[in-house]
């Protein structure tokens, strides 16, 4: 290519008087309406004056690492690759050694002045960045000073090296530097990132500058750094080079994978996998992945297309995106199907949102999996055991099981189905629950974890009770199964929770004397004069102090307490001491009907009040004496719970 022709010249003068108005090159920077900027990925310019040199080994794309492997013609850079600064004294062909050329990259220090490097390294410039300058100084008065790009954008599968739209390589842009006048020794360049040079952008240039008072009268930065960058057709040379940086990183460039983790609750893209049955949801879960074990990039954009072939749904395309936007991981905000009996087919695309368009585009492989039309339990006439994992914390289960734990231990009991696509139903905890002041039967519901385990907590017994307890599931078609009974007791000091110096644990219940059972769930009231709580007893028939939040039982410090219940109907009242951090149980006496003549009554502390239609003859009367003799004016304010 020649150095100037007629034709260039007229290019010359017509991108100079473009620039002038918004162009690539400015004096001072443009707002740009305070929308983010992407940043520059320098690359090999070209001095496009002189022939291209040939190249001694073949080059591949731009992107390819040979790319950035000098061929042994080029011109050694120097140690670190930063841009040569030494004081300007234009008599030389090296443009390095005539003219100070420095950089100034907002927001990166690392590119200020020097350190923009020169070929064959690499300048990655943040996405977000407007632009940046380079600045020009020398001993001269300079005639002309003129910047040649050219660069790729971002790969795609059909295009692996799109050329960025007026910076062909085949037909570099040339734009001219501002002069500072009067003295027209210094000068300015703006690359204006943001108009330009898109994420995942790759851009070359190199330097040109004249002057009349000097000799040589022309000098090139390829002179001294030359890196040849062939295209289809030719060669340029570059001296330096600059990537925009992509949110997708260098390992990147199209490649799905390389950025993107896919996964799915339950499991369909891995081995075993695990088609969803007709209940199912399908959960599509995709994270930032850095395969260089670098910090993890957020994901700006994604979104999934789905493609249903069979079942009743007929065949369907239907796209959903991913949220929340710009974060390392991102899920559908509402989970696929179920699709009973269909063949399911999707693929993720990812991009970077710029300028109200896409860019920087990836898209992943395609995954496929069956949604079954089955999910019943696969031994429906065996056990539970036989179909799910069945466990307990404390273990009172088999192999090492402890029958007896300390009073107010809690025991969680859990199912889990192993087999994803095998979903529980519903599943319930049958008891029956003993004491010394009576028993009672019942069920709890298990609380859905998720659609493969279901849990539930069995509050921990008085001292001296003992619970059997069994659990049946079912499966999506309302199949049960059942576990065998397990019995535990619970007896002697308290545990769990710990006890502090000072503090204690009770329990009370209801006996019904009409039946001889707990009254369970009744509800009830416990203050000490500073603080009060209205609760529920438990399904089993007892209750103790709780905390507001969370599990388990409340220590209470010692002091003077009352218990008011509800339970068929009646209300009783009852005023006690804690003093004593040995458990002990209160037992309130009901009657929900008539009471035998031969009930008997344990002689405790208690009050029993009649029900209706009870023959007062045959009621069996504990005054509270002991209680009411304790009664008090207190001598002080309790201290307040704290965790109340």
């Amino acid at each position: 290519m020649s150095r100037l022709t007629p034709v260039s010249a007229t290019l010359l003068l017509l991108v100079f008087v473009l620039s002038s108005v918004g162009g690539l090159a400015l004096s001072h920077p443009s707002p740009y309406s305070g929308l983010p900027a992407p940043t520059l990925r320098m690359g090999a310019s070209s001095h496009l004056g002189t022939s291209a040199p040939s190249l001694h080994a073949a080059v591949a794309s731009p992107r390819s690492a040979s790319v950035h492997a000098a061929p042994p013609s080029a011109s050694k850079p120097a140690a670190g690759c930063t841009t040569p600064i030494t004081s300007p004294a234009w008599n030389s062909p090296d443009l390095f050694h005539d003219v100070s050329v420095t950089f100034g990259v907002p927001g990166s220090p690392q590119l200020n002045g020097s350190n923009f490097k020169v070929e064959p390294c690499t300048n990655v410039l943040p996405t977000y960045t407007n632009g940046f300058w380079m600045y020009l100084s020398t001993n001269v008065r300079i005639t002309a000073a003129t910047v040649q790009i050219w660069g790729y954008g971002w790969p795609t599968a059909t295009n692996p090296s799109p050329v960025i739209t007026g910076f062909d390589p085949a037909h570099p842009m040339s734009v001219p530097v501002h002069l500072d006048p009067p003295l027209y020794r210094t000068g300015s360049f703006y690359f204006n990132d943001y108009r330009y040079f898109w994420p995942g952008s790759q851009v070359y240039f190199n330097l040109t500058m004249q002057s009349v008072n000097a000799t040589p009268s022309t000098i090139f930065s390829t002179n001294t750094y030359t890196y040849p960058v062939q295209y289809n057709g030719g060669v340029d040379n570059a001296s330096w080079l600059f990537d925009v940086a992509s949110p997708w990183g260098p390992a990147g460039y199209g490649n799905f994978t390389n950025n993107i983790q896919v996964t799915t609750i339950p499991t369909v893209l891995t081995q075993p996998a695990f088609d969803p049955n007709p209940v199912q949801p399908l959960q599509v879960i995709i994270s930032g992945y850095n395969a260089s074990g670098g910090p993890v990039p957020t994901i700006p954009f994604a979104q999934l297309q789905l493609t249903i072939t069979g079942g009743q749904q007929g065949t369907g395309v239907y796209n959903e995106s991913f949220g929340p936007a710009n974060h390392t991981t991102m899920m559908l905000p509402n989970p696929l199907g179920p699709y009973p009996g269909t063949h399911i087919a999707f693929t993720i695309t990812a991009w970077l949102p710029w300028e109200k368009g896409v860019v920087d585009k990836i898209n992943s492989p395609t995954y496929e999996f069956n949604w079954t039309a089955k999910g019943g339990w696969w031994y429906p006439q065996q056990t539970l055991e036989s179909n799910l994992q069945f466990t307990t914390l404390p273990n009172v289960l088999g192999v090492g099981a402890k029958t007896t734990l300390p009073t107010g231990t809690p025991v969680n009991v859990t199912i889990h189905e192993a087999i994803q696509n095998v979903t529980i139903q519903s599943a319930q905890l049958h008891f029956t629950y003993r004491d010394t002041s009576g028993s009672t039967d019942g069920s709890i519901p298990l609380a859905l974890a998720n659609l493969n385990t279901s849990y539930v907590t069995i509050p921990g017994l008085p001292d001296g009770a003992s619970l059997t307890f069994s659990v049946i599931a079912k499966d999506i078609y309302g199949n049960p199964v059942g576990s065998g009974n397990t019995t535990y007791s619970e007896v002697g000091p308290v545990v769990t929770p710990v006890l502090n110096p000072g503090y204690g644990l009770f329990f009370f219940e209801a006996v019904d004397l009409a039946t001889g059972s707990l009254v369970p769930s009744f509800n009830y009231t416990l203050n000490n004069g500073t603080w009060s709580e209205t609760r529920t007893a438990s399904p089993l028939g007892f209750a103790g102090p709780l905390p507001v939040g969370g599990p388990g039982y409340l220590p209470v410090a010692f002091g003077t307490y009352v218990i008011t219940i509800h339970a068929d109907g009646q209300t009783q009242t009852a005023t006690f001491r804690l003093s004593s951090a040995t458990p002990f149980t209160i037992v309130f006496y009901v009657a929900s009907g008539p009471v035998p003549t031969t009930e008997s009554v344990p002689q405790t502390t208690v009050t029993i009040i009649a029900g209706a239609g009870v023959i007062a003859a045959a009621i069996a009367f504990i005054p509270l004496s002991n209680w009411f003799r304790e009664r008090r004016a207190k001598a002080e304010a309790e201290q307040r719970r704290v965790t109340l």
